[in-house]
This record gives structure tokens, sequence and C-alpha cells, in this order.
């Protein structure tokens, strides 16, 4: 078999605040992220491809769409392919990690988000009346997450008609977009996967651990009342997501989490 990790990730340049200092990268600490990816798949002999240019103008096409192209971009770039999986940046990988892509049964694969319930309602109802005159297009148990998709090539058609569906409604998805805040691409893709009856197979939670903060799996506080320790969050899963990583009074932001994680478990351990 020949299975892929694609990793989209388009670096920036710093930007300026109001002061004329220059801000945090946005995408800090994905490079720890992608060398976890590249030592798993080198121990599982799979193969790591890093998505680093933009295939549309972003202002017409957020990275987060673009990605979901990642099945034209292999067969373009000649790569051979049995499964894919599309992962975000911001996630560190386990050593240890079983091969999640013996689990697909060949079938479009992700994990429920388990996360801020209020968003995902919020997003399914914003999205469904938008878009398909629905109140809900699925239940919130139903909600899959994009920051870690494995496909295949039976998703061709369906990813047509999702980029079909995005450039007859673009303008309105944008707005759509700046209006309600709650992820175009995440809540029409799970809309467009029930709409045309795409079967989703679903990996158990320990597969991606996603709101590490609000599982309080990091410790931001000399107030908190558990361990400085990253046992607990090694313990709770394979695959671990650093998003919504907030400002907090030790200054321990996302780099910070992802290149301590990454070293205990890369670097220690080896």
């Amino acid at each position: 078999m020949k299975n892929i990790v694609f990793i989209p990730y388009i670096k920036r340049k710093n930007s300026l605040g109001d002061s004329g200092i220059a801000q945090p990268r946005w995408d800090a600490g994905y490079d720890f992220g992608i060398a976890s990816w590249k030592n798993w798949c080198k121990k599982n002999n799979h193969k790591l491809i890093i998505m680093d240019e933009l295939m549309t103008p972003e202002e017409d096409m957020l990275i987060t769409w673009q990605r979901w192209n990642a099945l034209e971009i292999l067969e373009h770039n000649g790569v051979e392919y049995d499964q894919v999986l599309i992962v975000d940046a911001d996630s560190i990988v386990h050593p240890d990690c079983p091969d999640f892509f013996k689990l697909t049964n060949n079938k479009f694969t992700s994990q429920l988000t388990d996360g801020c319930y209020e968003w995902v309602n919020r997003a399914i109802k914003g999205y469904s009346n938008a878009f398909f005159k629905k109140n809900a297009c699925l239940k919130p148990f139903e909600f899959f997450q994009t920051g870690f998709v494995i496909i295949n090539k039976s998703h061709k058609d369906f990813f047509k008609k999702v980029f079909d569906f995005y450039w007859d409604n673009k303008d309105k998805i944008i707005e759509s977009y700046d209006t309600l805040r709650t992820g175009s691409d995440i809540s029409l893709l799970n809309c467009l996967r029930k709409e045309f009856n795409v079967e989703l197979n679903i990996l158990p939670k320990e597969y991606s651990i996603m709101d590490l903060t609000r599982k309080n799996l990091l410790y931001f506080d000399n107030q908190q009342w558990w361990k400085d320790s990253l046992e607990n969050t090694i313990n709770s899963g394979w695959i671990y997501q650093f998003t919504s990583i907030g400002k907090n009074n030790m200054g321990r932001d996302r780099k910070y989490w992802m290149e301590r994680l990454y070293k205990e478990l890369w670097e220690n351990n080896n």
C-alpha cells in the first residue's frame, strides 16, 4: 500500500502590529509538528508530502479549502497513492502511534469533533440555513473534524462536487465566513458529505486529541492544581492538535508546547 501523509503548510512573513513590533508567527511551532510526522512516516514506511504553494490566490480561496485538492496535487506531480491523510501542521504524532491507515475500511475517515459544541451547533445552523435552506444538514454528533481526514481515489468525485459547489457559491462562502466566523470549509464539508451520502468511518478519539487547554492537559498558571507535566497529555492519545492555544500569564504559546512535546516524545525517548 502506498499511503501518504499530506500537510498543507504555506509559510508567511511576520506581520507588524500597530506598534511596529513584529508579531508572533501564526504558524509558530509547525516545524515541530512536521518533524514528528516525518519521523513517524519513516518509521511506518509512508510518504510525507508538504503542500507549500497555493494553487489559487488566497483572496479567492483560503488554504483551508485548497488542501482538499490533495488528490489532484498528488496526481499532477506523479505521486502514486492508495490512501491519503490530510492533517494539520499544528499536530504532533506519538512515536508509537498505531498505523491508522489500517483502520479506514477504505472509507472517508476522520474523527468526531470533540471541542466547543456551541460552536459546532452554530456552524451547522448557520451554513445549513445559508446554503441548503435547512435548519440543520446534520446532527452535532455527526460533525467530523477536518484537521485529520483520510481519503482515497474513490473520493475524487466527491471533491469535484465540493469544488464545483465552492466556485458556484464563492462570494457567498467568503461573506458567510466573515459573518458566521465558524470556519467555512469544515462546516460546508460536513454538510456536503451528508448531502452527497459519503459514508463516514470514525476513528477512536485517541487518534486526534483536541482542545488540550479545556481538557486541563496543558499547564498555564501557577495556581492550577495539576502538575506542570506532559504525562497526562501523552497518556491521553496518539495525536495531539494544538488549536486554540490562547494567551496566558506564563507566556506559553503554541510554539512552546509543540516544541516541548516534540522533544519529550521524539528526542528524550530516542
